[in-house]
C-alpha cells in the first residue's frame, strides 16, 4: 500500500516533464515561425546616387565639364530627420512630392548637414545649366552616351571614372525603413579620375568673352603656347546648349560646328608663308617690285586692292600694305615645290590629330602638280584659290614663326589622371624645323611692322607689343544683295621680345580683317597681359 503513492508520484512527474518538453518545443516552433514571418515582411531598399561624371580638367586640374560642387542628402523621410535640414534643401517642392512615399530618396542641399542613422551626406559635382566654357572641345553626352568632343574621344576612360554611391536600407514590406536596422554605403567608380587638357581656364574665359563681341556671330579664336603647341584656349561661336539639343539641331547657324577645327578660305595671312618660302630660297627682304595696281600672269590679270597701286615696294613694305601683286611677283621666282613644301612644313594640308576620334580638318593645300599652273601658284601666294585652312593650322604656323622656325604639332590633351591631382603620364608634342631661324626672325620683323607701322590698325594692344597680319579672304560667294562675302582673319603673337602666345581670330563672312577680327585679337592680348 505504501508503494502505490510513490508510483503515482513518479508517474505524475514523468507526465509533467513530457508536458514541459512539449511546451518548450511548441515555443521554439512558434519563435521560428515569427522570425520567418518578419523575414518575409522586411527587405532591402537600394538607392543609386550619381556623384560625378568622369572629369575633364583644364591644365591646372580645374574641372571643366562639371565645375559646380554639390552636397547630396540621402534621406529616410522621418519627421525627426527632415525638420533640421528642411531649410537647407534646394528644391523643396520636389522633396514635398517625395514625401508622398515612405521610401528613402536623395536631394541637393545648400549647405552641410550632420549625418545620422536616417541621413547620409555625400559630395559630388554637377554641370550647370546651359553651355560650358570650351563647349565644342568638351563635347556632350546624350542619355549617358558620349556624342562628340573629348567626351567621345575618351568615352571609355571617362565612363570608368564616373563615380556613384549605393545606399542600402533595411525596410519593411511597405517600404518603411526599420528602426535600428543595418544601413550600408558603397562607393563605386574612380572619383576624381578623368582627362587633363592643355586649356587654361582663365585664358579660355578671356578668349570667349572677346569673341562674343563679333558680328556676325560665327567665328573662332585660338590661343597657343609658343614652343609647346599647347592649345591654351579654343573658342567657337555660336555655341550649342547641351541641355537643349533638339533646339540646337534645328538652328540654321550650325552651332554644333567647331569653327576652330574647320577649314575656310585663308587670304592674306598666308603671305607669311609666301615670305618665308621666298627667304628660304634666297629671295631677300630687299627684293623690289613696283605695283601699279595690276599684274598679269599668262594673260590672267590680278588686281591690287589699291587700284592705282602701291608703287615701289620691298618685302617688308609689301607685308605692311598687304600688296597682292608683290607676292605674286615673288611667287613667279619660285618653283611649285618651293611654295608647296614650305607650306606643308608649316602645317598646311595636314590633319591635326588631337586624340583618337578628335581630329581637326586638314583643309586643302594645292598639290605640286596643281601649282604647275602659274595662275594657281599666283593665287596661293596671297592665300586664295583652292587653299583652305583651319584657324588651328594658321595659329600653329604663326607659333612656328615666333619659335625661331620650329613647328610644334598642336596639342590639346596633357594626359589622364586617376585622382584629379596628378597625371598618369604626359604626352609630348612632336616638333620639326619648318624654316630656318634666320628666316623666322625676318618674318617676325615684318609682322611687327604690320602692327606698328600700318595705318589705322585695330590690332595694336595698348599694354604690350605684338606682331600680326590680317586677312580679308574672298569666298566666291555673295549675300542676298549681291555683295561679296569675305572671311575676316587676324593672326599674330606676343610679346614681341619674348613671344609666349600665338593668337588667331577668324570671323566667318566677317568682311574686313582689320575691322572685325583685329579688335578681338587686341582684346585677347590685352586681357591676357593684364591677367599675367
Amino acid at each position: 500500500m505504501r508503494k502505490r503513492p510513490y508510483r503515482l508520484l513518479l508517474l505524475s512527474c514523468i507526465l509533467l516533464l513530457c508536458m514541459a518538453g512539449m511546451i518548450v518545443q511548441m515555443m521554439s516552433v512558434l519563435r521560428k515561425t515569427q522570425v520567418s514571418e518578419v523575414s518575409v515582411r522586411q527587405g532591402h531598399y537600394k538607392l543609386h546616387v550619381p556623384l560625378t561624371d568622369g572629369t575633364i580638367y583644364d591644365r591646372n586640374f580645374t574641372p571643366m565639364n562639371h565645375p559646380d560642387d554639390v552636397i547630396i542628402a540621402v534621406i529616410n523621410p522621418t519627421p525627426d530627420t527632415l525638420a533640421p535640414i528642411f531649410t537647407k534643401i534646394k528644391d523643396r517642392e520636389a522633396v514635398q512630392e517625395q514625401l508622398q512615399h515612405i521610401t528613402p530618396f536623395y536631394c541637393f542641399l545648400n549647405e552641410e548637414a550632420q549625418q545620422n542613422q536616417n541621413l547620409v551626406v555625400l559630395h559630388g559635382a554637377r554641370k550647370p545649366e546651359g553651355p560650358l566654357s570650351a563647349q565644342h572641345v568638351l563635347g556632350y553626352r546624350q542619355n549617358g552616351e558620349a556624342k562628340s568632343g573629348i567626351e567621345y574621344a575618351f568615352s571609355d576612360w571617362l565612363s570608368a571614372c564616373d563615380s556613384s554611391a549605393d545606399v542600402t536600407f533595411t525596410v519593411s514590406g511597405r517600404g518603411a525603413v526599420l528602426a535600428g536596422a543595418e544601413r550600408t554605403v558603397i562607393r563605386n567608380g574612380q572619383q576624381g579620375g578623368g582627362v587633363v587638357t592643355t586649356i587654361d581656364g582663365e585664358i579660355q574665359r578671356i578668349t570667349e568673352q572677346a569673341l562674343a563681341q563679333i558680328a556676325p556671330d560665327a567665328g573662332a579664336a585660338i590661343v597657343m603656347k609658343i614652343g609647346t603647341g599647347e592649345i591654351a584656349a579654343c573658342a567657337s561661336t555660336p555655341v550649342y546648349d547641351p541641355d537643349r539639343l533638339a533646339e540646337a539641331i534645328s538652328r540654321e547657324d550650325s552651332p554644333f560646328l567647331n569653327r576652330a577645327f574647320s577649314a575656310y578660305s585663308v587670304g592674306s595671312v598666308f603671305k607669311i608663308v609666301t615670305a618665308a618660302a621666298a627667304l628660304e630660297h634666297d629671295i631677300p627682304v630687299k627684293f623690289m617690285y613696283e605695283c601699279d595696281g595690276d599684274i598679269s600672269v599668262y594673260g590672267q590679270h590680278f588686281r591690287c586692292h589699291k587700284w592705282n597701286g602701291h608703287g615701289l615696294l620691298d618685302m617688308q613694305q609689301a607685308m605692311i600694305q598687304s600688296c597682292n601683286p608683290y607676292f605674286i611677283s615673288v611667287s613667279q621666282r619660285m618653283t611649285p615645290e618651293m611654295m608647296h613644301d614650305t607650306a606643308e612644313a608649316l602645317g598646311f594640308g595636314q590633319q591635326n590629330v588631337l586624340a583618337n576620334d578628335l581630329v581637326s580638318s586638314g583643309g586643302y593645300l594645292q598639290s605640286i602638280e596643281e601649282l604647275q599652273i602659274e595662275a594657281e601658284k599666283a593665287n596661293l601666294s596671297f592665300g586664295q584659290g583652292k587653299l583652305l585652312a583651319t584657324p588651328l593650322q594658321v595659329c600653329a604656323m604663326t607659333a612656328a614663326i615666333a619659335d625661331d622656325g620650329i613647328y610644334s604639332e598642336p596639342k590639346l590633351i596633357r594626359g589622364l589622371t586617376a585622382d584629379g591631382t596628378a597625371l598618369l603620364a604626359e604626352s609630348q608634342s612632336r616638333q620639326h624645323r619648318a624654316v630656318s631661324s634666320d628666316t623666322a626672325a625676318k618674318v617676325r620683323r615684318m609682322m611687327v611692322s604690320v602692327i606698328e607701322k600700318a595705318k589705322n590698325t585695330n590690332g595694336k594692344p595698348d599694354n604690350t607689343r605684338a606682331a600680326g597680319k590680317t586677312s580679308t579672304a574672298q569666298t566666291g560667294k555673295t549675300d542676298a544683295d549681291g555683295n561679296e562675302l569675305c572671311h575676316a582673319w587676324m593672326t599674330g603673337f606676343f610679346p614681341v621680345n619674348h613671344p609666349q602666345y600665338a593668337v588667331t581670330v577668324f570671323v566667318e563672312n566677317g568682311g574686313s580683317g582689320n575691322e572685325t577680327a583685329a579688335p578681338v585679337f587686341r582684346e585677347i592680348i590685352e586681357q591676357i597681359t593684364d591677367a599675367s
